[in-house]
């Protein structure tokens, strides 16, 4: 009977590491699609047309993403300015590249002040959103779990080995 015993504890600590090791994974793939992609913004102005432009960053090594549209609001998503579903959809974010493309204007902001009252919203089309609310023209608002996902990447990629 103790055969069996240790047999089955064998067998069970197998199956446990394995589960352990398979949800170590699905964590790390998690975390780096997570942060694969970092979304800044600034808005400019031509005479009385404002429109944001935005700095999008894929530090994904091989995913390629297409952006989709650009939704406005105000009071934390519950009052809906305006959505812009031409100036950017289909443009393409090729793995490791950097664009800096401009939506259109805005047509109801008409001062900087409005600017900075408005919340951005891209969204890629596979459904991920980037909620953007700037402190100032072009500051960021990031929350501390978003601050230490970043960094945390950032040591990780230091850190790795090239493969090159």
């Amino acid at each position: 009977m103790k055969f069996w015993v240790e047999v089955l504890a064998g067998f069970l600590a197998n199956v446990f590491a394995g589960m352990l090791l398979v949800m170590f994974y699905l964590i790390i793939q998690w975390f780096l699609r997570a942060t694969d992609v970092t979304v800044g913004y600034s808005w400019k102005w031509n005479g009385q047309n404002f429109y944001p432009c935005f700095d999008i960053r894929n530090r994904s090594g091989s995913k390629t993403y297409l952006l989709a549209n650009v939704a406005y609001t105000k009071n934390k998503g519950k009052n809906v300015v305006l959505f812009d579903n031409k100036s950017l959809w289909g443009k393409e974010l090729r793995p490791g590249s950097i664009i800096w493309p401009e939506a259109g204007p805005v047509p109801t902001v008409s001062s900087q002040a409005q600017c900075i009252e408005m919340e951005v919203t891209l969204r890629l089309q596979n459904g991920r959103a980037f909620w953007l609310k700037g402190q100032g023209p072009g500051q960021l608002h990031m929350g501390r779990t978003q601050r230490v996902a970043f960094w945390l990447r950032q040591k990780f990629e230091k850190a790795a080995i090239p493969l090159e």
